[in-house]
């Protein structure tokens, strides 16, 4: 009788032991299913990240593989991101003819073309409505107009952010900022004080006066050179926020400074024999500078860094035939 109860014990004991193995293991697996929900979960999470654009906040790939640009190629190539198609005018660029082997052209901005890349992410300057409910029909499409962004810094810091690439931004713009401290030296070496620099253009049939923005150079110039407007140009472009104003040509030389840099484009033309013209002191002195368009139209901050370069090699050279 002992022994049945021995045996009746042990049976029940094993139950229980039994019972208890299969309860830790259904906890385990439920844990092991939540923990696997947890893990993609976050995976999802880290495949795509939200930027917010004039057409709302737009859902785009973290790690983007066949991006189309339209007008801000060289500030992806900086951050080691070589896009699979860009437009005519970006490929275009000077400045960055030997990183653009294997990108296909766009055109214009074609529809059809950049359908045919089957991109995962487009990334524009055209604000039209149009083109924006065009492209993201194709892919996500993050619109950045122009002059959204009115320096380097800005426009690096913010594109490398939506890409994923704060690193490599940061680490560019540390490389911009010395390389520019060196060009301010040089200018700085050969420049008296208070003397000053303009940028003028003749585009089509207008005249044109140029601030800080970005045309013709205005960054390189005012912005990381550091030159000195003359004080019409500060107070009515610079201060007032504005980046070209169409002046008259009887007028210009109330906004002529020490130095001029010019730009003849767009059928422009500027007759040198002109009395106005001939009266100007930066004229009279040998002071005046003919930009070459295709270098100094870009206003992307690998052109500005090569502008500035440009522009102090001028300005030192010409110092250096007195």
């Amino acid at each position: 009788m002992f022994k049945n109860k021995s045996r009746l014990i042990f049976s029940l004991l094993l139950v229980i032991l039994a019972i208890m193995v299969a309860a830790c293991s259904s906890t385990g697996s439920q844990s092991g299913s939540e923990g696997e929900k947890n893990d993609t979960a976050e995976s999802e999470e880290l495949a795509t990240r939200i930027v917010k654009t004039i057409h709302g906040d737009i859902e785009i790939p973290a790690n983007a593989e066949r991006i189309v640009v339209d007008a801000y190629l060289p500030t992806l190539l900086l951050l080691g991101e070589k896009p699979i198609g860009a437009t005519k005018t970006d490929l275009e660029n000077v400045h960055i003819v030997d990183l653009i082997d294997g990108i296909e052209s766009t055109g214009e901005n074609s529809v059809e073309a950049i359908m045919s890349l089957n991109p995962d992410l487009i990334i524009s300057a055209d604000a039209e409505k149009s083109t924006f409910d065009s492209l993201s029909k194709i892919a996500p499409t993050v619109i950045i107009p122009y002059e959204t962004y009115g320096d380097v810094y800005e426009e690096v810091s913010a594109i490398g952010e939506m890409l994923g690439k704060e690193k490599e931004a940061e680490s560019w713009l540390t490389t911009f900022d010395e390389k520019m401290k060196q060009q301010r030296e040089k200018v700085q070496k050969v420049m008296a004080e208070g003397e000053t620099v303009s940028i003028f253009g003749a585009f089509g049939k207008d005249s044109y006066i140029y601030g800080d923005g970005i045309y013709r150079g205005g960054q390189a110039i005012y912005k990381h050179l550091q030159l000195t407007p003359p004080e019409r140009i500060k107070k009515e472009l610079i201060d007032a926020g504005e980046t070209y104003k169409q002046i008259s040509f009887e007028v210009m030389n109330d906004y002529a400074g020490d130095y001029i840099f010019f730009d003849v484009s767009n059928g422009g033309e500027l007759d040198k024999e002109d009395p106005v013209w001939a009266s100007i002191d930066a004229v009279k002195n040998d002071h005046v500078f003919y930009l070459d368009p295709k270098r100094f139209w870009p206003f992307d901050p690998i052109a500005v860094l090569a502008q500035a370069e440009e522009v102090a090699d001028m300005l030192v050279a010409k110092k250096s035939e007195k």
